[in-house]
């Protein structure tokens, strides 16, 4: 059957391939324009297969807040080349997989659950199938390695211009201005803390300051009482430095964040997602 030229513009109109693939296509289903999508799809996932090997050390990050700010998604997507991360199709991609776990029903999906869900962006096209149709235009190993869904009070988000930063923060409750959470996330960018109070930071690594400072304080001949004295003042001063609300506020100095959101009507920051490629 012969291909007419209309025919190989339209389905590289829709699906963005090379033209010669998209009449290879067309001629091996007798000009039919759904069948040779459904054929195209299948060669794509066959090449997604033979890449899925190689590194995917670029990538990028995307968040979702539903309108009520109650629910919130962080994701990371990876690929293998910078600017394949930066171009509308990847970064639609990571939007589409974003939204779509914010408004699923599930609580704390895995990844495979992820992938299986249908996308909100395009009906009738699961997650994976978004991921199949970028890497059919894009051609590099696609993976979605990390999908964090939180519930709360207030959600509020911070994605850096490109893409490769991101964190989610969950607050106990609204605060009485949406710009004290936005200043919250980009401290929580600037400053990446270990944990969000000092009972969430490692013990080991709390019984490490511990030791070198009582160490140091000893070999120093300091008494007994001084030496715990300076030892209590070190961990204190490392829990202001790793613990987000210990920390000093980076945008109102001198001040901790805790004290910030206590005035902003917030008692508790419920959760911190930090996700960074690279």
């Amino acid at each position: 059957m012969a291909i007419k030229a209309a025919q190989v513009k339209a389905l590289r109109d829709e699906t963005g391939l090379p033209m010669m693939e998209c009449k290879a296509a067309l001629s091996e289903t007798n000009g039919d324009a759904e069948e040779a999508k459904v054929l195209l799809q299948k060669k794509y996932k066959g090449k997604m297969e033979k890449r899925s090997g190689n590194e995917t050390g670029e990538g990028a990050v995307a968040v979702h807040i539903s309108d009520d700010k109650k629910t919130g998604s962080i994701i990371d997507v990876r690929c293998e080349t910078a600017p394949v991360a930066k171009t509308d199709q990847y970064v639609a991609m990571a939007d589409a997989i974003a939204k779509t776990v914010c408004l699923s029903d599930a609580a704390s999906p895995s990844l495979d659950e992820v992938l299986a869900m249908d996308s909100v962006s395009n009906p009738g096209r699961t997650l994976q199938g978004e991921i199949e149709e970028v890497f059919g235009l894009l051609r590099e190993n696609i993976k979605l390695t990390a999908c964090t869904k939180i519930t709360t009070g207030y959600v509020c988000s911070y994605v850096h211009h490109d893409c490769k930063t991101g964190v989610l923060v969950g607050l106990d409750a609204a605060p009485t201005d949406d710009s004290i959470g936005t200043d919250l996330c980009h401290h929580v960018t600037f400053s990446n803390p270990m944990a969000i109070a000092p009972d969430g930071i490692p013990a080991e690594d709390v019984e490490k300051v511990r030791s070198l400072s009582k160490e140091i304080a000893e070999g120093d001949g300091k008494p007994p009482n001084i030496v715990e004295m300076i030892v209590e003042g070190k961990v204190n001063a490392f829990y202001a430095e790793k613990a987000l609300i210990e920390q000093e506020h980076v945008k109102v100095p001198k001040t901790k964040v805790k004290d910030v959101l206590k005035a902003g009507g917030v008692n508790a920051v419920t959760h911190m997602i930090y996700c960074k490629i690279g």
